[in-house]
C-alpha cells in the first residue's frame, strides 16, 4: 500500500476542525500533531493570521511551545502591539493570600463566602500560565517590531479615544476624521486589530448553561478568558459606521476577519442610528428604500444581514414594532428577496431561546403575524430545545402555555 507523506498527512491534519479525534486514531496521527509546522499550519488556516497567536497562548502549555511559535511567526502569523501589550496585562499567576486578604478586609463579611466561591469556579486567566520561555520569546518579538512599545498602553482604549468614542454619535464624526492620521498609523503600522470575539456557547438544556448566559452580561475588561468583550468590539463597529473605509484599512493589513468578527453589531448600530431609543426632536422615521440603500453599503463592504443579525434587531426593537417592525421587515425581505413569514420563521428559533425573559410576547407576537403556518412554526421552534405547548390560534400569543419555564 502506498504510504502518505508527512507533507500530505500535515494538509490534511490542517483541515480537521478538532484534531484530537484524529490524534487518537494511531501513533502516526500522533506524530504529526507534535510537529510544529503541522500545529502552526492549523492555528492559521483555522483562525487566521491574526488570530494564530492568541489562539496559540489560549490552548496553553499542553499545546504551544517555542518551537511552535517560531513556526507561527515563519508562516507570518501577525504580532499587533496591543497583543504584546494583553500578553504583559495577563502574564503570571495571581496573588492567592493577596486576594483572599483584599476579600475579607474590603468586603460585607455575609459576601466572602460567595465571592470566593465565585472565584475558586474562574478559569486561570488567558497566558496566566503561559511558560516563561515562550512569554521572553513573544515579548522579544514584539520589541523588535516595535521598538518603542508602551508596555502600560492599551490600544484597544486608544482607538476608543482616537475614533470619538466618548461623543455622541452626532458629534463624533469631526472629531474621528482630526484623529484620522493616528488611527491609520495606529493600524497600518501597530497592526491594531481586537482579539477575537467570544464563541456563543452550544444550547444545552442545563443549569450551568443558564448560568454561563447570565455571567456573560456582566463582562469585565480586560476579560479573563482574553476573548475581547462585546463593549470593546462595539467600539470598532461605532467608528466603522462613521467612516467606513476603516474596513479597506484593515484588510490593507490582511485583517480580513474584520467584518466576521463585528457583524451583528455594525448591523445593529446601523439600525440604532436609523431608530434611536430616545429620538430627538427634529427626527424622522426613515423610508424602507434608506434603511435599504444603508443595509446595501453595509453588505458592499463585507457585511451580511444574516438570520441572527436580523432577529437581534427586532429583539432590541421589541418595544417598538407596532410602530417600525414593518419596515424592518420590508427592508429585510428587499434585501433577502424573500417573503416575510420565510424571514420570521428563520428568526423564531432564536427569539424562544431560554435565557431570553419570555414574560413579554411584542416580538413573539409580531413575528407570529408574518407567518404563514403559524401554529406548525411554532411546534417546530419550541422541538429545537425540546418544549412541548398548546396552542389556540383564535386567542392571542399571550395564551400560548409551554409546559417549561423560559428564563
Amino acid at each position: 500500500m502506498h504510504k502518505f507523506s508527512d507533507e500530505l498527512y500535515c494538509k490534511i491534519f490542517k483541515l480537521i476542525d478538532t484534531p484530537i479525534s484524529l490524534v487518537l486514531t494511531n501513533r502516526k496521527w500522533y506524530n504529526i500533531a507534535q510537529y510544529p509546522h503541522a500545529r502552526a499550519e492549523w492555528l492559521i488556516y483555522k483562525y487566521g493570521r491574526f488570530h494564530a497567536l492568541f489562539h496559540a497562548v489560549r490552548l496553553g502549555s499542553d499545546f504551544i511551545t517555542v518551537e511552535i511559535v517560531q513556526a507561527l511567526l515563519a508562516k507570518n502569523a501577525i504580532i499587533s502591539r496591543y497583543f504584546i501589550q494583553r500578553l504583559l496585562m495577563y502574564f503570571g499567576a495571581p496573588d492567592e493570600l493577596l486576594i483572599d486578604l483584599k476579600i475579607k478586609y474590603n468586603v460585607n463579611q455575609n459576601n466572602i463566602d460567595r465571592i470566593r466561591s465565585y472565584q475558586k469556579k474562574l478559569p486561570c486567566s488567558w497566558a496566566g500560565k503561559l511558560p516563561l520561555p515562550i512569554f521572553n520569546k513573544l515579548i522579544i518579538e514584539g520589541f523588535n517590531i516595535f521598538k518603542d512599545l508602551p508596555i502600560k498602553g492599551n490600544d484597544m482604549e486608544l482607538f476608543h479615544y482616537l475614533s470619538a468614542g466618548p461623543f455622541i454619535i452626532n458629534d463624533a464624526p469631526q472629531k474621528l476624521f482630526q484623529n484620522l492620521k493616528y488611527i491609520e498609523d495606529l493600524i497600518l503600522n501597530q497592526k491594531f486589530i481586537p482579539f477575537p470575539p467570544r464563541p456563543n456557547p452550544i444550547y444545552e438544556d442545563t443549569i450551568e448553561y443558564m448560568q454561563l448566559m447570565k455571567a456573560r452580561a456582566h463582562e469585565s475588561f480586560p476579560s479573563r478568558d482574553g476573548f475581547e468583550n462585546s463593549r470593546q468590539l462595539d467600539v470598532m463597529a461605532r467608528a466603522i459606521l462613521i467612516y467606513p473605509d476603516l474596513v479597506s484599512l484593515w484588510k490593507q493589513i490582511g485583517y480580513y476577519e474584520v467584518c466576521n468578527d463585528i457583524n451583528e453589531l455594525v448591523i445593529q448600530g446601523a439600525l440604532l442610528i436609523f431608530f434611536p431609543p430616545t429620538p430627538p426632536a427634529n427626527w424622522e422615521c426613515p423610508t424602507v428604500n434608506s434603511v435599504v440603500v444603508r443595509l446595501r453599503q453595509l453588505i458592499n463592504l463585507g457585511f451580511q444581514l444574516t438570520e441572527t443579525a436580523m432577529e437581534e434587531a427586532f429583539y432590541e426593537f421589541k418595544h417598538k414594532l407596532n410602530k417600525i417592525g414593518n419596515i424592518l421587515m420590508s427592508s429585510f425581505q428587499e434585501i433577502h428577496e424573500k417573503s416575510g413569514s420565510e424571514i420570521a420563521f428563520s428568526c423564531l428559533i432564536r427569539t424562544i431561546k431560554l435565557e431570553r425573559d419570555h414574560r413579554e410576547f411584542d416580538l413573539l407576537e409580531f413575528l407570529i403575524d408574518w407567518i404563514d403556518k403559524p401554529e406548525e412554526a411554532l411546534y417546530n421552534a419550541l422541538e429545537y430545545y425540546n418544549v412541548g405547548f398548546k396552542f389556540d390560534l383564535h386567542k392571542n400569543v399571550s395564551k400560548i402555555l409551554l409546559n417549561q419555564e423560559f428564563g
